[in-house]
Protein backbone atom coordinates (compact mmCIF):
# COMPACT_ATOMS: atom_id res chain seq x y z
CA UNK A 1 0.00 0.00 0.00
CA UNK A 2 2.77 2.44 0.91
CA UNK A 3 4.56 1.81 -2.41
CA UNK A 4 1.35 2.55 -4.31
CA UNK A 5 0.88 5.85 -2.46
CA UNK A 6 4.51 6.89 -2.88
CA UNK A 7 4.33 6.16 -6.60
CA UNK A 8 1.22 8.28 -7.06
CA UNK A 9 2.58 11.11 -4.92
CA UNK A 10 5.68 11.24 -7.15
CA UNK A 11 3.56 11.19 -10.29
CA UNK A 12 1.39 13.99 -8.89
CA UNK A 13 4.44 16.21 -8.44
CA UNK A 14 5.53 15.36 -11.97
CA UNK A 15 2.11 16.23 -13.39
CA UNK A 16 1.97 19.46 -11.37
CA UNK A 17 5.35 20.57 -12.74
CA UNK A 18 3.88 20.62 -16.26
CA UNK A 19 1.49 23.45 -15.43
CA UNK A 20 2.19 27.13 -14.92
CA UNK A 21 1.64 28.66 -11.52
CA UNK A 22 -1.90 29.97 -10.99
CA UNK A 23 -2.22 33.66 -11.79
CA UNK A 24 -2.64 34.64 -8.14
CA UNK A 25 0.96 33.68 -7.34
CA UNK A 26 2.28 35.52 -10.39
CA UNK A 27 0.24 38.69 -10.01
CA UNK A 28 0.77 38.96 -6.24
CA UNK A 29 4.27 37.57 -5.94
CA UNK A 30 5.39 40.55 -3.83
CA UNK A 31 2.55 40.20 -1.33
CA UNK A 32 3.11 36.46 -0.95
CA UNK A 33 6.84 37.04 -0.48
CA UNK A 34 6.16 39.67 2.18
CA UNK A 35 3.82 37.30 3.97
CA UNK A 36 6.41 34.52 4.02
CA UNK A 37 9.09 36.90 5.27
CA UNK A 38 6.85 37.98 8.13
CA UNK A 39 6.02 34.35 8.89
CA UNK A 40 9.68 33.50 9.41
CA UNK A 41 10.82 36.71 11.12
CA UNK A 42 8.00 37.89 13.38
CA UNK A 43 8.81 36.72 16.94
CA UNK A 44 5.17 36.12 17.92
CA UNK A 45 4.53 33.97 14.85
CA UNK A 46 7.78 32.09 15.37
CA UNK A 47 6.97 31.36 19.02
CA UNK A 48 3.45 30.22 18.16
CA UNK A 49 4.68 27.98 15.34
CA UNK A 50 7.22 26.32 17.62
CA UNK A 51 4.70 25.86 20.42
CA UNK A 52 2.08 24.11 18.26
CA UNK A 53 4.35 22.17 15.88
CA UNK A 54 4.00 18.90 17.78
CA UNK A 55 0.21 19.18 17.90
CA UNK A 56 0.00 19.94 14.21
CA UNK A 57 2.18 16.92 13.46
CA UNK A 58 -0.63 14.75 14.83
CA UNK A 59 -2.87 16.05 12.03
CA UNK A 60 -0.31 15.38 9.30
CA UNK A 61 -1.79 11.93 8.70
CA UNK A 62 -4.86 13.79 7.43
CA UNK A 63 -2.75 16.15 5.33
CA UNK A 64 -3.53 19.07 7.63
CA UNK A 65 -0.32 19.48 9.58
CA UNK A 66 2.25 22.26 9.48
CA UNK A 67 2.75 22.00 5.71
CA UNK A 68 -0.91 22.78 5.11
CA UNK A 69 -1.31 25.32 7.90
CA UNK A 70 1.78 27.31 6.96
CA UNK A 71 0.55 27.69 3.39
CA UNK A 72 -2.87 28.78 4.56
CA UNK A 73 -1.12 31.30 6.82
CA UNK A 74 1.00 32.71 3.96
CA UNK A 75 -1.95 33.15 1.63
CA UNK A 76 -4.22 34.51 4.35
CA UNK A 77 -1.75 37.29 5.17
CA UNK A 78 -1.13 37.94 1.46
CA UNK A 79 -4.88 38.26 0.84
CA UNK A 80 -5.21 40.66 3.76
CA UNK A 81 -2.40 42.77 2.31
CA UNK A 82 -4.00 42.76 -1.15
CA UNK A 83 -7.52 43.55 0.06
CA UNK A 84 -6.35 46.36 2.34
CA UNK A 85 -4.43 47.94 -0.52
CA UNK A 86 -7.23 47.56 -3.05
CA UNK A 87 -9.84 48.99 -0.72
CA UNK A 88 -7.89 52.24 -0.64
CA UNK A 89 -8.23 52.37 3.13
CA UNK A 90 -5.50 53.93 5.20
CA UNK A 91 -5.03 51.29 7.88
CA UNK A 92 -2.82 51.77 10.89
CA UNK A 93 -0.76 48.80 12.00
CA UNK A 94 -1.08 46.97 8.67
CA UNK A 95 1.69 44.57 9.68
CA UNK A 96 -0.19 43.72 12.87
CA UNK A 97 -3.22 42.74 10.80
CA UNK A 98 -1.04 40.50 8.61
CA UNK A 99 0.27 38.85 11.78
CA UNK A 100 -3.32 38.09 12.77
CA UNK A 101 -3.71 36.40 9.39
CA UNK A 102 -0.59 34.30 9.90
CA UNK A 103 -1.74 33.27 13.36
CA UNK A 104 -5.23 32.39 12.16
CA UNK A 105 -3.73 30.29 9.38
CA UNK A 106 -1.44 28.42 11.74
CA UNK A 107 -4.24 27.67 14.18
CA UNK A 108 -7.20 27.04 11.89
CA UNK A 109 -6.79 23.24 11.92
CA UNK A 110 -5.43 22.88 15.45
CA UNK A 111 -8.39 20.58 16.24
CA UNK A 112 -8.56 18.92 12.80
CA UNK A 113 -8.73 15.44 14.28
CA UNK A 114 -11.79 16.28 16.40
CA UNK A 115 -15.49 16.32 15.43
CA UNK A 116 -16.74 19.74 14.32
CA UNK A 117 -13.11 20.79 14.02
CA UNK A 118 -13.75 24.44 13.18
CA UNK A 119 -15.73 25.09 16.35
CA UNK A 120 -13.36 22.96 18.45
CA UNK A 121 -10.40 24.74 16.86
CA UNK A 122 -11.80 28.17 17.72
CA UNK A 123 -12.15 27.18 21.36
CA UNK A 124 -8.65 25.70 21.46
CA UNK A 125 -7.15 28.73 19.73
CA UNK A 126 -8.68 31.00 22.39
CA UNK A 127 -6.90 28.99 25.09
CA UNK A 128 -3.57 29.02 23.27
CA UNK A 129 -3.67 32.73 22.48
CA UNK A 130 -4.14 33.73 26.13
CA UNK A 131 -0.41 33.11 26.47
CA UNK A 132 0.45 35.50 23.62
CA UNK A 133 0.41 39.30 23.43
CA UNK A 134 -2.95 39.75 21.72
CA UNK A 135 -5.89 41.86 22.80
CA UNK A 136 -9.28 40.29 23.53
CA UNK A 137 -10.57 41.86 20.32
CA UNK A 138 -7.74 40.35 18.26
CA UNK A 139 -8.32 36.91 19.80
CA UNK A 140 -12.02 37.25 19.02
CA UNK A 141 -11.23 38.09 15.37
CA UNK A 142 -8.93 35.08 15.03
CA UNK A 143 -11.33 32.65 16.69
CA UNK A 144 -14.30 33.82 14.63
CA UNK A 145 -12.25 33.35 11.46
CA UNK A 146 -11.35 29.80 12.51
CA UNK A 147 -14.99 29.07 13.35
CA UNK A 148 -15.99 30.28 9.87
CA UNK A 149 -13.44 28.45 7.74
CA UNK A 150 -15.47 25.37 6.77
CA UNK A 151 -17.11 25.22 3.35
CA UNK A 152 -20.87 25.03 2.78
CA UNK A 153 -21.68 26.24 6.31
CA UNK A 154 -23.16 29.68 6.87
CA UNK A 155 -20.44 31.88 8.44
CA UNK A 156 -21.11 34.05 11.47
CA UNK A 157 -20.58 37.67 10.34
CA UNK A 158 -18.44 40.19 12.20
CA UNK A 159 -19.55 43.76 12.80
CA UNK A 160 -15.94 44.92 12.59
CA UNK A 161 -14.59 45.30 9.03
CA UNK A 162 -11.13 44.00 9.97
CA UNK A 163 -12.63 41.01 11.75
CA UNK A 164 -14.81 40.28 8.72
CA UNK A 165 -11.90 40.65 6.32
CA UNK A 166 -9.77 38.28 8.40
CA UNK A 167 -12.54 35.70 8.38
CA UNK A 168 -13.02 35.94 4.62
CA UNK A 169 -9.29 35.84 3.87
CA UNK A 170 -8.73 32.78 6.06
CA UNK A 171 -11.56 30.96 4.29
CA UNK A 172 -10.21 31.77 0.83
CA UNK A 173 -6.63 30.89 1.77
CA UNK A 174 -7.77 27.52 3.09
CA UNK A 175 -9.81 26.83 -0.05
CA UNK A 176 -6.82 27.72 -2.26
CA UNK A 177 -5.42 24.44 -0.95
CA UNK A 178 -8.14 22.61 -2.89
CA UNK A 179 -6.04 23.36 -5.94
CA UNK A 180 -2.65 21.76 -6.57
CA UNK A 181 -1.93 21.15 -2.87
CA UNK A 182 -4.83 18.75 -2.67
CA UNK A 183 -3.18 16.46 -5.23
CA UNK A 184 0.50 17.00 -4.47
CA UNK A 185 0.21 16.66 -0.69
CA UNK A 186 -3.11 16.22 1.13
CA UNK A 187 -4.71 13.40 -0.84
CA UNK A 188 -1.90 10.89 -0.33
CA UNK A 189 -1.84 11.30 3.43
CA UNK A 190 -5.58 10.84 3.64
CA UNK A 191 -5.42 7.74 1.46
CA UNK A 192 -2.67 6.31 3.63
CA UNK A 193 -4.69 7.07 6.77
CA UNK A 194 -7.82 5.42 5.33
CA UNK A 195 -5.86 2.51 3.78
CA UNK A 196 -7.66 2.94 0.47
CA UNK A 197 -6.88 0.52 -2.34
CA UNK A 198 -6.21 1.79 -5.89
CA UNK A 199 -9.63 0.48 -6.92
CA UNK A 200 -11.38 2.34 -4.10
CA UNK A 201 -9.55 5.52 -5.05
CA UNK A 202 -10.62 5.14 -8.68
CA UNK A 203 -14.25 4.72 -7.62
CA UNK A 204 -14.16 7.86 -5.46
CA UNK A 205 -12.19 10.08 -7.81
CA UNK A 206 -15.03 11.49 -10.00
CA UNK A 207 -17.08 12.26 -6.87
CA UNK A 208 -14.08 14.04 -5.35
CA UNK A 209 -13.50 16.14 -8.47
CA UNK A 210 -17.15 17.23 -8.43
CA UNK A 211 -16.77 18.33 -4.81
CA UNK A 212 -13.70 20.38 -5.65
CA UNK A 213 -15.54 22.10 -8.50
CA UNK A 214 -18.20 23.27 -6.05
CA UNK A 215 -15.57 25.03 -3.94
CA UNK A 216 -14.80 27.38 -6.84
CA UNK A 217 -18.15 29.12 -6.29
CA UNK A 218 -17.65 29.80 -2.58
CA UNK A 219 -14.77 32.29 -2.37
CA UNK A 220 -15.55 35.29 -0.19
CA UNK A 221 -13.09 38.10 -0.95
CA UNK A 222 -12.98 40.00 -4.26
CA UNK A 223 -9.46 38.67 -4.85
CA UNK A 224 -10.51 35.13 -3.97
CA UNK A 225 -13.49 35.27 -6.32
CA UNK A 226 -11.27 36.54 -9.13
CA UNK A 227 -8.28 34.23 -8.72
CA UNK A 228 -9.57 31.29 -6.68
CA UNK A 229 -11.34 29.47 -9.53
CA UNK A 230 -8.07 29.44 -11.50
CA UNK A 231 -6.33 27.81 -8.54
CA UNK A 232 -9.10 25.21 -8.35
CA UNK A 233 -8.92 24.50 -12.09
CA UNK A 234 -5.17 24.02 -11.80
CA UNK A 235 -5.77 21.37 -9.17
CA UNK A 236 -8.50 19.68 -11.21
CA UNK A 237 -6.16 19.46 -14.21
CA UNK A 238 -3.57 17.69 -12.06
CA UNK A 239 -6.30 15.48 -10.63
CA UNK A 240 -7.43 14.43 -14.11
CA UNK A 241 -3.87 13.47 -14.98
CA UNK A 242 -3.66 11.35 -11.84
CA UNK A 243 -7.02 9.75 -12.58
CA UNK A 244 -5.99 8.77 -16.10
CA UNK A 245 -2.74 7.33 -14.72
CA UNK A 246 -4.74 5.29 -12.22
CA UNK A 247 -7.03 3.99 -14.93
CA UNK A 248 -4.12 3.10 -17.18
CA UNK A 249 -2.16 1.22 -14.55
CA UNK A 250 -4.78 -0.06 -12.10
CA UNK A 251 -8.07 -0.45 -13.96
CA UNK A 252 -9.88 -0.34 -17.29
CA UNK A 253 -10.14 3.22 -18.65
CA UNK A 254 -13.33 5.24 -18.38
CA UNK A 255 -13.93 8.92 -18.90
CA UNK A 256 -13.73 11.54 -16.18
CA UNK A 257 -16.34 14.28 -16.69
Amino acid sequence: MKCFIDELARKALEFASRYEQPNFYIRFHAEVARSKHLYFTNPIVTLLRESIAERLSQCERLGHGLYHSSRVAWDCAALLDIELKQSGSIVDQRERILVLGLVAGLLHDIARCEPNHAEAGAREAAKILRNFPFTEEEISFICRAIRNHEAFIRPVPSLDPIGQLLSDCLYDADKFRWGADNFTHTLWRMIDHQSLSPQALIERFPWGIDGIRKIAQTFRTPTGRQFGPDIIENGIAIGKDIYQYLLKHYSHPTALP
